[in-house]
């Protein structure tokens, strides 16, 4: 909760502060005064109305996807190439990788609490992971509303009666399954 109102705070700032930057005055080259609708009009790509971070679904997801900090976006960048050169040049499967992790895990703490005896020094406790059951039920939560979402969308479209519509929809999905069968899902993800 506490997260969700810093986020909101933030998302208010953010677009206070696009708000005054776009309401300065700005300077022409040729001297002449535009009227107002042709300036916004030429402001925004292909006569948009919000802004791209908006469209995007604003917070930090919209931050990463438009670059806005740069260490966090390279640094998912550079994970997601990670996680996409170990299951599909190393070949590794999830389960393999989640096996080695855990192996390893296994072994760092087996050492850690028998080092102690080796080195003649008093025993340490080792720090046990638990992860809290929230986690778990608000990835859940938010995973369940995305796919509704989407859902409901497509439901939306085939049920409006809007032919042009329906069929951009229906392409795009048959693209997508075209795509889709040409590549890996982890491939595809990644792109």
């Amino acid at each position: 909760m506490p997260e969700k109102i810093t986020e909101d705070l933030f998302n208010n700032l953010v677009e206070t502060i696009a708000d005054s930057v776009s309401k300065q005055k700005s300077v022409s080259f040729f001297e002449e005064e535009k009227s107002n609708s042709v300036v916004s009009g030429f402001n925004r790509l292909f006569g948009r109305q919000r802004p791209v971070h908006h469209i995007l679904g604003g917070g930090k997801s919209a931050d990463v996807l438009l670059w806005r900090n740069k260490k966090i976006s390279a640094s998912f960048l550079a994970s997601a190439t990670l996680i996409w050169v170990l299951f599909e040049w190393l070949n590794y499967h999830f389960l393999t990788l989640l096996s080695f992790a855990l192996v390893l895990g296994m072994v760092a703490q087996f050492v850690w609490s028998n080092a102690s005896g080796l080195l003649n020094r008093s025993s340490s406790q080792v720090p046990r992971l638990v992860l809290p059951d929230e986690l778990f039920v608000s990835i859940g939560r938010s995973v369940g509303a995305e796919v509704n979402r989407g859902l409901q969308y497509l439901q939306n479209v085939s049920c409006q009666g809007n032919l042009k519509q329906f069929l951009v929809v229906a392409v795009s999905l048959w693209v997508a399954a075209v795509i889709g069968s040409w590549c890996n899902f982890l491939t595809v993800l990644y792109i």
